[in-house]
């Protein structure tokens, strides 16, 4: 299925090296390509002959026949230290007469060189996988990175996951160009290289001044990675004591922390303008709530006063007193309290917010017309973190809003979307059985105006605005509140802050609530 997916959605890409792979594949046996299949979704590229064992493979033996001849697999020629892992520690043992028996296999493996791999193989034979490239690529095009597993088809088709129906024919290429993948590709396959190397303490600087980086963050699908692998390297190098080459990279990235990062570099350096004008930048503005706080906290530091709303609110917030009991959490004994005097309360957090939007804007979410589905396992558009999610949806969100006037509205179309959809997999929606009565419960009695542009908030950036709500949920009667509770060691994240002022500022009733322990 893959084969054939690939071939038809990625005419404008694949070149020499991938259609000789389809020709050769195809040309292979039934049980050949069975084998090949089972192997190349294993981990590891080595394999022993005699712990195969596929029911479905009718002839074992013929069908390594086939691919030892065809190229796809090797046997017993690879000097890779790999191979021994393959072996339990008594199978070593019994090998290898100079192990210690006391040893863990860890320090065995350590002590067996490519000089012992020629008794290994004397033992043994051992097939190593082929045609490793291929294969990756064609799964790169397919999953869109090189993190997928073939696995998804199996969790789907036992039925231990539903998912949203897409039509394929709407489905877009994730890559626009073959230069496009093979920089997700490079991207991928260096930042295995440079982790191997940090884990085996190698210095990393030299084979890393050649690597193109402004032309792989000239690529969409391959900006993303690789700013993430900028911030792995500049934060390694920050470690270090490298500063300056902490700078050089921390630079290239616009990924939150990278400017965070800047500043306390530039600070140490003793470069302070330079850190002040970078802070004031972030404020102007910021990548996310917490880069804010950061950037606030520092200008305030330096002499130039920016309201810590922060510290404010901690200070401002009500407080209660209540027994420390070890077997509850915190959150829970506030809800014990609470219902002693009365009132009714549920943990809320960010699975009720996350349940109601997911519920309200299924068919948004799951629209293929913006070209952010690319193949049908996925379970959310491929925008999703990206600015791009909402600025191409903004209208269509809105407008899906406009068509709740009340909330018998909502909590109509909650109750039908839930209904109809579940079981299906939406990262928003959690099937708990108290989700529907408790995204009824907030439709209820928040203000409609506020729950409209809450939902529309999160959608500006669902990966930082999708999470900081408060704890819990309280209500008597018509009276209700959102509570954010704080322990006396606790503090208050940036994302929570941003969200306690932005539900105040429209007339929600959430505050942070301070606990004093009796």
């Amino acid at each position: 299925y893959v084969l054939d997916f690939v071939e038809r959605q990625y005419e404008h890409i694949l070149d020499q090296p991938e259609y000789l792979f389809y020709q050769a594949f195809r040309a292979l046996s039934e049980d050949a390509q069975c084998l090949y299949i089972r192997l190349s979704n294993r981990k590891g590229n080595f394999f022993r002959i005699e712990k195969i064992d596929y029911a479905e493979i009718k002839d074992l033996h013929a069908a390594k026949s086939v691919l030892l001849e065809t190229g796809f697999v090797a046997i017993n020629e690879s000097l890779d230290l790999d191979q021994f892992g393959l072996f339990t520690k008594s199978e070593l043992l019994a090998l290898f007469d100079f192990l210690v028996k006391d040893q863990r296999k860890a320090m065995m493996l350590e002590e067996l060189t490519e000089v012992d791999i020629s008794s290994l193989h004397a033992h043994e034979e051992i097939i190593e996988l082929k045609k490793i490239e291929e294969v990756s690529f064609i799964q790169l095009l397919f999953f869109g990175n090189r993190e997928g597993q073939m696995t998804e088809f199996v969790i789907r088709d036992v039925g231990n996951v539903k998912i949203q129906q897409l039509d394929e024919s709407k489905f877009k290429p994730w890559f626009e160009t073959r230069e496009e993948a093979l920089a997700v590709m490079h991207v991928s396959q260096l930042k295995t290289i440079v982790r191997q190397a940090i884990k085996l303490e190698f210095p990393i600087a030299s084979f890393l001044e050649d690597v193109p980086w402004t032309d792989w963050l000239s690529h969409p699908r391959a900006n993303q990675p690789t700013e993430k692998l900028l911030l792995e390297i500049a934060y390694h190098f920050e470690q270090r004591g490298m500063p300056e080459e902490a700078l050089s990279y921390y630079v290239h990235s616009k990924k939150h922390p990278s400017r965070e990062r800047r500043i306390r570099i530039l600070q140490k350096l003793g470069r302070e303008d330079e850190a002040i004008v970078l802070a004031q930048e972030v404020i102007t503005d910021p990548a996310n709530a917490s880069e804010h706080v950061f950037a606030s906290d520092y200008l305030n530091k330096s002499g130039i006063r920016i309201s810590r709303s922060m510290t404010k609110m901690l200070k401002d917030a009500p407080t209660i007193s209540i027994e420390k009991n070890g077997t509850k959490s915190v959150e829970q004994a506030v809800l014990d309290h609470y219902k002693s005097l009365g009132w009714d309360g549920f943990h809320a957090e960010n699975f009720v917010w996350r349940g109601i939007f997911g519920l309200v804007f299924w068919e948004e979410i799951f629209d293929e017309d913006h070209g952010s589905f690319h193949h049908p396992l996925q379970r959310l558009p491929s925008d999703l973190h990206d600015a791009t999610f909402f600025a191409s949806r903004t209208t269509q969100l809105s407008d899906k809003l406009k068509r709740f006037k009340t909330r018998k509205q909502w909590t109509n179309h909650l109750t039908s979307i839930y209904s109809s959809k579940k079981g299906t997999a939406n990262r928003f929606v959690i099937w708990h059985d108290s989700l529907l009565t408790q995204v009824h419960c907030l439709v209820s009695m928040v203000p409609l105006f506020a729950l409209k542009e809450v939902l529309l908030e999160m959608a500006k950036n669902m990966k930082e605005n999708s999470t900081g709500f408060p704890d819990l949920f309280i209500w008597k009667g018509k009276r209700y509140h959102f509570y954010e509770v704080k322990s006396p060691n606790d503090h208050l994240s940036a994302q929570q802050l941003f969200w306690i002022s932005f539900l105040k500022d429209r007339k929600v009733k959430a505050d942070v609530l301070r606990i004093e322990y009796l």
